[in-house]
């Protein structure tokens, strides 16, 4: 099976409007008022403007309002993905393939490679790579070719090989497992690579396509003496940043040597300049201030803007109106409780089940998530065509149905059979948002009624809550992670013995085997049915308890285009090349 690009064009603006108003194979599922729902108070979420029958303009500086990255703890964009990492890197680099939002079908498409071709087995791929592709022209790099040897590196690093992380990083670099299937790596020439694997790997292109695979030169990486990016970045993208202050801002220059056209043969990017100031904590009325005033011309969460409410956006809509737009889409961020399961009270069984059934979900939803939300299981209701559960299927089950009262009492039983009647367990969180402050609140209270006593620990900020995660210092947790077009990402990775984002040191035998199976399933059948028997076991051995999956409502200016429908919150920044700004 071969997949090729065939020039170096991108979809342009007249299809990319066409397609924003469908709905992703994403969040096919999910297409339904709970995803594209208009905002509370009547008000018009107004619609993008119809630039499709003009071409894009060149020129401009696009001003964005960002989350700042120190409470991440790193700006690493291999050793962790998330939103931090994302939006430091995202318009500075590239990958070998990625998913393509623009297609509005979320497939895997290529970048830094022109095609790829699989084995008649399925254990052998073949790379083809661009020719004559540069890295930025600033040094260490010094605008060298990009070739197959950076191909390597990048599954190398990414994978925490040892000749490249040093071993005290190796934890942290969370993908460290996508790539264990390879059997060996060659490059016939500069301009090809062939990976071969050990068994089928059905999430083998999925872990190619994550931004976590971005290439970045090893000059970068080589002249810091930890080995990790700080507080550059270099890569083969359409931005050059130039300034970089840590939560403060960070504005790029457009890159001259830039690879890509559009299909008008114009060169990308289109704008001029980037110009990202960040902003701290979870309250947003700096933020909505900010855009009110003129300061900045987004308020997006897909390229690193604050999660808004209704409020926000009745706000804006009321005082500006016709001069922007709205784009509401399923964020696909998933949020759960999280178990140490070696550690009293919960390495009993009973225990995290009584947990799973006595949560509240769709009280927690209306009570505190910013947005909104909906129910999610293991894996969020947005892959149900994947397997997943479906909201109408979650509604029915112990631990989702309402009322509560049968799940309450049923829980009540269980901590009475496990010996932990009025048992206090610490909860930790980040208590950098006021949403993780309310949220262990109600918690507490949710807990209380079953007998299980909360003492709420809220730590500075994220990093400090994984440290301790990583240390092993919680009994129970809330914490939420990035979304994913995969179910692996939910069922292995976080879940299996030697899953790389299983911080939480969960391990079971019959887990390890269920949710190991899904990788290695040769027909879309078999996956489908391996990742429901999965499913079925979670919700009997609770290695978690899944609360939501957040929605977003993004706001733009009418001069502003290019950013489609965003299926999850790291969906846009593969297509900073694309935006433009009409002249006003």
């Amino acid at each position: 099976m071969k997949h090729k690009s065939d020039s170096l064009t991108v979809m342009g603006s007249r299809v990319f409007y066409i397609l924003m108003g469908l709905c992703s194979l994403l969040i096919a599922a999910a297409c339904g008022p709970s995803a594209t729902q208009a905002p509370s108070g009547g008000q018009d979420a107004g619609q993008p403007p119809q630039a499709g029958s003009q071409r894009p303009q060149s020129g401009g500086t696009l001003r964005l309002m960002g989350g700042g990255y120190v409470t991440y703890g790193t700006v690493d964009i291999n050793r962790n993905n998330t939103g931090a990492p994302n939006g430091f890197v995202g318009q500075s680099v590239n990958q070998v393939v990625k998913r393509e939002l623009a297609s509005g079908k979320y497939e895997i498409v290529p970048d830094l490679a022109e095609s790829w071709q699989v084995s008649p087995d399925g254990l052998t791929y073949t790379f083809k790579l661009r020719k004559g592709v540069k890295f930025q022209n600033v040094p260490p790099v010094n605008g060298r070719e990009f070739t197959a040897d950076d191909v390597e590196y990048m599954i190398k690093r990414t994978s925490a090989d040892p000749e490249i992380v040093p071993a005290k990083w190796k934890e942290l670099f969370i993908r460290r497992s996508d790539f264990t299937s390879i059997s060996s790596l060659t490059k016939p020439d500069k301009y090809t690579v062939v990976i071969k694997l050990k068994q089928i790997d059905a999430v083998f292109m999925h872990n190619m396509a994550t931004l976590g695979t971005a290439v970045v030169p090893h000059e970068l990486i080589e002249e810091n003496p930890d080995k990790l990016i700080q507080d550059k970045i270099i890569g083969t993208g359409p931005f050059i940043c130039k300034e970089y202050v840590p939560d403060v801002r960070q504005y790029c220059d457009r890159n001259p040597d830039y690879w890509r056209k559009d299909e008008f043969g114009t060169q990308l990017p289109y704008l001029d300049r980037l110009e990202k100031n960040f902003y701290g904590g979870s309250d947003t009325s700096a933020a909505v201030a900010a855009f009110l005033s003129g300061q900045i011309d987004t308020l997006a969460y897909n390229i690193g803007g604050p999660t808004l409410t209704d409020a926000d956006i009745s706000t804006v809509m009321k005082q500006m109106k016709d001069k922007v737009y709205v784009i509401n889409s399923s964020s696909g961020q998933f949020s759960h409780l999280r178990f140490n399961a070696a550690r009293a009270p919960f390495d009993n069984v009973k225990m995290r089940k009584a947990v799973y059934l006595a949560i509240d979900r769709q009280q927690i939803i209306d009570s505190i998530v910013p947005g909104g939300g909906e129910i999610t299981g293991l894996v969020p209701p947005a892959l149900a065509g994947q397997g997943a559960q479906t909201v109408d299927e979650l509604m029915k089950m112990p631990g989702y149905r309402q009322p509560k009262d049968q799940d309450i009492a049923e829980a009540k039983r269980l901590v009475k059979e496990a010996g932990y009647e009025g048992v206090t367990v610490e909860m930790n969180t980040s208590g950098a948002t006021a949403t993780s402050a309310d949220l262990a609140a109600l918690v507490k209270e949710q807990l209380a009624k079953v007998g299980i006593n909360v003492k709420v620990k809220l730590t500075a900020n994220y990093q400090d809550h994984l440290n301790e995660m990583l240390a092993d210092k919680f009994q129970l947790t809330w914490t939420g992670h990035g979304a994913s077009p995969d179910p692996d990402e939910y069922i292995y990775k976080h879940f299996n013995t030697d899953g790389a984002r299983n911080y939480y040191k969960f391990s079971d035998p019959k887990w390890d085997q269920v949710s190991a199976k899904q990788r290695f399933a040769v027909t879309t059948e078999e996956r489908t049915k391996a990742i429901k028997e999965a499913l079925a076991l979670h919700s009997e051995i609770a290695p978690n308890a899944p609360i939501y999956s957040s929605l977003n409502q993004d706001i733009y200016r009418n001069y502003t285009h290019g950013f489609g429908k965003p299926v999850q919150p790291y969906d846009g920044r593969n297509n900073f090349d694309l935006y433009w700004m009409e002249k006003h």
